[in-house]
């Protein structure tokens, strides 16, 4: 008799500790669902979808998760726990009642490694229960990945994920991606230097263009190519909560260039872009401009080592005079001369967003350091941080920053200290030489506010409504505008119409209006053609050298105007 009961015993026992079955397609998270049942591993064959077969089980199971505070996900269950084996955890137990010190992530991530044939990442375990896991250089491979992210799908804990270059590869990435779609707790990821190639290229575009969790993203040199930029612009033009994202060191060129430009163009959520060294020169330098022009979200863009050049920097001089967004613009390396740097500044100093410009490593001499100083102490530009690393100063720049920097607050960042006073003409007090003193003239009347007949009465010391040669040459030097000999006898030519010696007011209102319909011509031309840019930077010169000597009342070097 006690035989049979034991019988009994034994064979409810084994009813009670047969598997649940599961088959069917998806379902709802059936995995996470039914308190019965026991993590498990995904088997390298084909996929085969799981989920509870038994829909009442299922009900019962979400009640029961609800009582216990602990609300299962309302996404179906990721693909990479297709094909699962039941052996990874060996009790119910391991769920319920895991040790206080190992979290149910961790005990899920040694198991899939057992399964795996993978030694256990002792830094991966140790930091599964951390807000931020940044493990580069780990080389976990394509299989470590796939343990990776069975462990994470079930984590709540970790925001910031980083597996930079641990070789996981398209394979690696797959996994990765599967994780996603059932962890909405991670919003930061990184998975650059992992030779994802053309085929990631693609994955990324199919599995993250609707994706609602990931804020960043840092996709830097992965090997993409011209064609693949296609790929990520239309990520960044579907994707609508990506707030930054990083594609540096790939090569892009100018296909890509054109690619990323339609991109800003529509996209209006990110804020920052990181696209340097992408070998963006010429149609796709000027294609990213463009897509700035109605873009006013991004707020910060990394352009650095590429190769602007002349035409970027022309349209990137156009673009900030319109956009109000940019905060942040870096061109480090870019080939960048005098004359390229000259157009960006028109941008910069009419942009009043700007904070901070970078422009180191470029051939800008010291003339356009000294030039952008200039510039922004006489504009209302709000640029707090100029970066020019590499780009050698004189003393006169050191001078003049001193100078600036007793009106506001600005950090500024340059190269070797060049020390060639000797060659200069010692601390003598220079005067604007130019070939256009009417420009000077007129600059300084606009700059100080002043009506044509102001002008006139300030000058004029003898009340005869005239101005003399001697009046003129006297009256600028007293307002801190003093002409060279040259320079005056040029003005008295020019404003002189009928050669008697005298300057009337009629003269002077006719050469002003010429004067303005002069300035607008040369900025129209120079924003429609290169080609018109030379004559419109030696008037931007001029006014940027009047501008300063108002500002500070400092003298000002030759060659800041236009010989």
């Amino acid at each position: 008799m006690n035989s049979k009961k034991e019988k009994s015993r034994v064979e409810s026992r084994a009813k009670e500790e047969k598997p649940t079955s599961y088959g069917g397609k998806y379902g709802s998270d059936a995995w996470k669902k039914d308190s019965k049942w026991k993590p498990a591993f995904i088997t390298a064959g084909e996929r085969k979808p799981t989920v509870l077969s038994n829909k009442e089980d299922e009900d019962s199971n979400i009640e029961q998760s609800e009582e216990k505070g602990n609300l299962p996900p309302t996404e179906p269950a990721p693909d990479i726990f297709d094909d699962l084996d039941s052996s990874i955890l060996s009790s119910e137990s391991d769920i319920n009642s895991p040790p206080p010190s190992v979290s149910l992530s961790q005990t899920v991530y040694t198991k899939a490694c057992n399964k795996l044939g993978l030694v256990p990442s002792t830094y991966f375990f140790k930091h599964l229960t951390e807000v931020a896991l940044v493990m580069p250089h780990h080389g976990i491979g394509p299989r470590g990945a796939k343990a990776v992210a069975i462990a994470l799908v079930p984590n709540q804990t970790i925001k910031t994920l980083d597996l930079s270059s641990n070789a996981i590869g398209s394979e690696g990435l797959s996994h990765i991606l599967d994780m996603l779609s059932g962890n909405t707790s991670i919003k930061e990821l990184n998975i650059s230097g992992n030779g994802l190639l053309s085929a990631g290229a693609k994955m990324l575009k199919e599995e993250l263009s609707c994706h609602r969790s990931l804020t960043s993203l840092d996709i830097s040199a992965n090997g993409f190519n011209e064609k693949d930029a296609d790929e990520i612009a239309d990520l960044l033009i579907d994707n609508s909560t990506l707030r930054h994202l990083a594609v540096g060191h790939n090569t892009f060129s100018e296909g890509g260039g054109a690619a990323f430009g339609k991109a800003l163009e529509e996209n209006s959520s990110l804020q920052s872009l990181d696209l340097r060294w992408n070998h963006l020169r010429q149609t796709g330098a000027v294609s990213i401009c463009w897509g700035l022009y109605s873009n006013n979200t991004l707020k910060s863009l990394n352009l650095s080592w590429n190769g602007f050049g002349m035409e970027g920097c022309h349209e990137m001089g156009k673009v900030l005079m319109r956009n109000r967004g940019l905060t942040e613009l870096d061109l480090t390396a870019n080939r960048v001369g005098l004359d390229a740097f000259r157009q960006l500044l028109r941008g910069i100093v009419r942009n009043r967003k700007l904070r901070t410009i970078r422009i180191g490593i470029n051939p800008i001499t010291t003339d356009g350091a000294t030039a952008i100083l200039r510039a922004v102490c006489a504009s209302d530009s709000n640029l707090t941080e100029i970066d020019m690393t590499d780009v050698s100063v004189d003393n006169d720049f050191v001078s003049l920053l001193h100078e600036v920097q007793k009106q506001r607050q600005m950090k500024v960042t340059y190269g070797n200290l060049l020390r060639h006073d000797e060659i200069r003409r010692g601390n003598a007090s220079w005067v604007l030489d130019s070939d256009d003193p009417v420009a000077i003239l007129f600059e300084y009347m606009k700059q100080k506010n002043l009506r044509l007949i102001d002008l006139l009465h300030n000058l004029d010391k003898d009340n005869s409504e005239t101005l003399s040669r001697d009046e003129l040459q006297i009256g600028l030097s007293n307002n801190d505008i003093p002409l060279s000999s040259r320079s005056l006898d040029i003005l008295m030519k020019r404003l002189d119409t009928n050669n008697d010696g005298h300057i009337t007011f009629e003269e002077l209102a006719a050469k002003h209006k010429d004067y303005v319909r002069r300035a607008t011509r040369l900025r129209v031309q120079a924003d429609e053609s290169l080609s018109h840019y030379k004559s419109f930077d030696k008037l931007e010169q001029i006014r940027e050298a009047v501008k300063l000597k108002i500002a500070l009342s400092v003298t000002i070097r030759p060659n800041a105007t236009n010989k």
